[in-house]
């Protein structure tokens, strides 16, 4: 699996690799130190995820036009 960060303008940044037995949990916290490199001062109040058709998973921040994304290999 691979963590993505979609940025406003819709492009996809590679982030890292993630072990095919991560929980969802797991890639939230991923998510969250990624973040706090990006922006220290950018607070999440919260996480959601959701699957979609592709089998990748969002992971919603709190911003409204960026996202984390794990994709499968």
């Amino acid at each position: 699996m691979k963590l993505y960060f979609q940025h406003s303008d819709g492009s996809h940044e590679f982030i890292r690799e993630l072990s095919d037995n991560r929980d969802q949990l797991g890639a939230v916290s991923d998510v969250l130190e990624d973040l706090h490199k990006r922006n220290p001062k950018y607070k999440s109040y919260y996480q959601r995820t959701w699957k979609d058709d592709n089998g990748w998973t969002w992971i919603d921040v709190g911003s409204y036009t960026e996202f984390y994304i794990v994709k499968p290999d």
